[in-house]
């Protein structure tokens, strides 16, 4: 079965004792989102109320920061964390990425490996490697300050990166530690889709599967009212299935349609929350979230796993990142749902 980790988030107050949490309920990760909050000061929080369990971003951003302040940051979280640190990147989407951050996001595939090999370049060069790196976007042609060789012992920070489509795949498989699924997905994409071009694209770079990780998310809600936690995980399949990049999903299943039928009600009702959660079919969300009361989730996610497995040939899932719905869900009931999580999945 795969290790297991749960995404956290909300106000710093909190973030120390739900860290606590999840490390004493036996899960191997938490992850940091970066939405809202900064997923480097967020980790650094959970970097010094921790000592077991990795700290890992899904994700930071990628683009509006240089590739070496990056690399610089995840250097120093793997020193503050033992080498429990993962910096996981994300490219976001154009116009958020443009609009909110004024930065670049043409060629976003290519763009984001030679952002991997400028962050481990810079790390290489900490470690006293004569090495450069010189792409099309970014280069590496020197050391900071201290000079070259200044931790000749220190392991490698790991890298993922967060992919949807065959490009970015490719570029986590052929240059990152590992890949970031995301949660909006099904067994069928993973198995069909994703896995595969994982395996070609580390073919082709001569690499094993042993040496990646597929992490995956999923659209985790829980409730003793079955019926909140599918109107939670029909609110959060709206939301991404309003997205034509996502499309590719619900065409797994079949529901290609369903793209623009929520575009269009999106549109129509000026996004209207329940007109969108009508418009999502039970079925959904039994093939893109996993929903119900605690015995049902556990059960569902073990069959999700057991089945990408099987059908994957054994090699599935490495790492699995629960968390639940946050589109329109209120405060109480994202508590109450990563209480659940933890109740329903802790070890310990």
């Amino acid at each position: 079965m795969a290790s297991r980790g749960i995404g956290l988030g909300g106000p710093y107050a909190f973030l120390p004792e739900l860290a606590k949490q999840v490390e004493a309920r036996g899960f191997d990760a938490a992850w940091v989102s970066e939405t809202s909050q900064n997923a480097t000061v967020q980790a650094t929080v959970l970097a010094g109320v921790t000592e077991r369990i990795d700290i890992g971003t899904n994700i930071t951003l990628a683009f509006p920061r240089s590739p070496v302040v990056t690399a610089m940051e995840a250097w120093d979280l793997n020193e503050l964390t033992g080498d429990r640190f993962v910096v996981g990147l994300g490219s976001q989407v154009k116009r958020i990425i443009e609009e909110r951050f004024s930065a670049d996001f043409d060629r976003p595939a290519k763009r984001m490996a030679e952002y991997v090999q400028a962050m481990q370049t810079a790390w290489r060069m900490e470690r006293g490697e004569d090495v450069t790196f010189e792409g099309d976007i970014y280069r590496v042609l020197r050391p900071g300050l201290g000079g070259k060789g200044r931790a000749a012992d220190r392991r490698l920070p790991r890298v993922y990166v967060a992919a949807v489509g065959p490009l970015m795949t490719r570029a986590a498989a052929t240059h990152a530690d590992g890949l970031l699924g995301h949660p909006f997905t099904s067994d069928r994409y993973l198995v069909d889709d994703v896995l595969p071009r994982v395996g070609e694209a580390l073919s082709e770079a001569g690499r094993d599967r042993s040496e990646f990780t597929v992490c995956q998310g999923v659209i985790l809600c829980i409730a003793d009212d079955r019926a909140v936690a599918v109107r939670e995980a029909k609110q959060q399949i709206a939301f991404y299935g309003t997205t034509p990049n996502y499309q590719g999903v619900f065409a797994s299943y079949g529901d290609e349609a369903l793209t623009d039928r929520l575009r269009q009600v999106w549109k129509d009702t000026d996004r209207d929350l329940d007109a969108l959660v009508a418009a999502v079919p039970d079925e959904a969300v039994e093939r893109y979230a996993v929903a119900g009361t605690p015995d049902e989730v556990r059960d569902r996610l073990d069959a999700f796993e057991r089945q990408v497995a099987a059908s994957a040939g054994g090699h599935g899932i490495d790492h699995l990142i629960l968390g639940g719905a946050w589109y329109k869900v209120p405060p109480q009931r994202l508590f109450e749902n990563f209480a659940a999580i933890l109740e329903t999945f802790g070890t310990s």
